[in-house]
């Protein structure tokens, strides 16, 4: 990184101020452009027909300051602008019905990619695979989806994802998933969410907002572990035991090695051998997997 071209110093400027901090001197002459760009952000100074280097902490301080006011300003005016010329890009939905109605339609506008957080049905329907999916599968159209964990503890949802899984969807589950967030060909999204009694349902065209989502989704997938076709919610092997089940929940609720090992009055290496004994029982490579392996096998 140079730290001072990241602030809008010239690579030139760069170059004489590390000169003089690191060497005490500089081979351009004090006339230089360069030395008056320092200057003006402070820092260097001249003493005695000298240039001499300033400490930076302050002067880029002040600097970043000015950038970030800078900033401010101008994404306040270019959003004046922007809704001047533009119509908006936000669809608020007045009912579940109607963002239900907009996701069954993505199944058919859908041209090549569906991306889709999930953390179930939110309206009284029970489960229910989107009208048109498996048709959607057919044509070609690809479907990643994360799912929240909580579909891996319930054996009639975790059936209809096996079943979307074996039609050719490619499938993860990650823990908290807190929205339904369909994102369709980086054209537009559906997002609905769930508070209490009321549920609201917004789409979003092309912006800002809608490649953000997109960077959210992405995000959610890299961590995400794979629901391979044929996944079963069997048991692996005997049940486990007390201290087992107290050990995953431990490791569910975010708690650290160290805090683990005083709960159990043991070391942390212990309890380190413990989770990859646990690991190995369950195939999974990573704490998330185990927790996973874990909700699937009824161990949480």
């Amino acid at each position: 990184m140079q730290p001072l071209q990241a602030l809008g110093i010239s690579a030139d400027a760069e170059r004489v101020y590390l000169d003089l901090v690191e060497h005490g001197t500089t081979g351009v002459e004090p006339e230089h452009k360069a030395v008056a760009e320092l200057e003006a952000a402070g820092l260097v100074e001249r003493s005695g027909g000298t240039l001499v280097a300033c400490p930076p902490q302050l002067a880029m301080e002040a600097l970043a300051e000015r950038y970030t006011a800078l900033a401010r300003q101008s994404a306040a005016m270019l959003a004046r602008v922007w809704n001047k010329t533009n119509d908006t890009y936000l669809e608020v939905l007045p009912s579940y019905s109607a963002g239900r109605a907009v996701l069954d339609r993505v199944q058919t506008d859908a041209r090549t990619r569906v991306r889709a957080l999930s953390v179930g049905n939110l309206g009284p329907d029970g489960h229910k695979i989107v009208e048109g999916l498996f048709d959607a599968l057919a044509r070609g159209v690809a479907y990643q989806v994360i799912y929240g964990t909580h579909v891996l503890r319930d054996p009639e949802a975790l059936r209809m994802v096996q079943r979307c899984v074996d039609a050719g969807e490619q499938a993860r589950v990650f823990p908290h998933v807190s929205m339904n967030l369909t994102i369709v060909d980086d054209r537009w999204a559906l997002l609905t969410a769930r508070s209490d009694e009321d549920i609201a349902a917004v789409v979003v065209h092309r912006s800002p907002l809608l490649t953000g989502f997109v960077g959210i989704f992405d995000a959610y997938w890299r961590m995400a572990v794979p629901i391979t076709a044929g996944t079963e919610t069997a048991p692996a092997g005997d049940t486990p035991s007390r201290d087992t089940q107290r050990l995953l929940t431990y490791l569910s609720a975010g708690l650290t090695d160290e805090a683990i090992a005083r709960e159990f009055g043991v070391s942390e290496r212990t309890v380190a051998r413990r989770i990859s004994r646990l690991q190995e029982i369950l195939g999974a490579q990573t704490r998330f997997q185990l927790g996973v392996q874990a909700s699937r096998h009824g161990w949480l």
